[in-house]
């Protein structure tokens, strides 16, 4: 079981990192197409801010799940290390237990949201904001596996890496 979750843990990080990638890619290949479009086509693209948008909020979400699971997040960490290996140990648990608690509610209440929205359309592509907003419940899904997986392996439980690696 515990070989199984990290096995999962692993190919959905690496499925996320080659998707916030490909995402970058493509914000960049939009970007300098509108402008190409915009001023030597004279021919601006209408749509070219509202799927910007959408990818950008993508790649923020997904790439806050990949954080999580490399334990990379900005925390204020000082008086975490006053206090005793021990106690240390029992208020880290604490921090990811209320962590979990937040992620549960966030996903409750996005997913929740998503389906509310599925008929509306918005924008130039008259395209759902669900496509926005799903990124939110799929990105706590990732963070609640990888929760999991520090349950059952201790070694995760530890930054991995650096910030800015990929």
């Amino acid at each position: 079981m515990t070989r199984a979750i990290i096995q999962l843990s692993d190919a959905v990080t690496a499925v996320a990192k080659l998707l916030l990638g490909s995402c970058i890619a493509a914000i960049v290949l939009i970007t300098l197409g509108a402008v190409v479009f915009r001023y030597v086509l004279d021919a601006p693209l209408s749509w070219v801010e509202q799927v910007s948008t959408m990818i950008f909020v993508w790649v923020i979400f997904i790439g806050s799940a990949v954080l999580y699971r490399q334990n990379l997040h900005i925390g204020v960490d000082a008086l975490l290390f006053m206090l005793s290996e021990k106690n240390r140990s029992i208020w880290k648990w604490v921090i990811e237990g209320l962590n979990l608690t937040f992620i549960v509610i966030l996903f409750i209440y996005t997913l929740k949201l998503t389906i509310d929205v599925l008929g509306n359309t918005a924008g130039a592509l008259e395209i759902s904001p669900a496509y926005y907003y799903a990124s939110a419940p799929v990105s706590c899904l990732m963070m609640m596996l990888y929760f999991v997986e520090k349950i059952v392996d201790p070694s995760k439980r530890e930054p991995m890496g650096e910030a800015g690696e990929f």
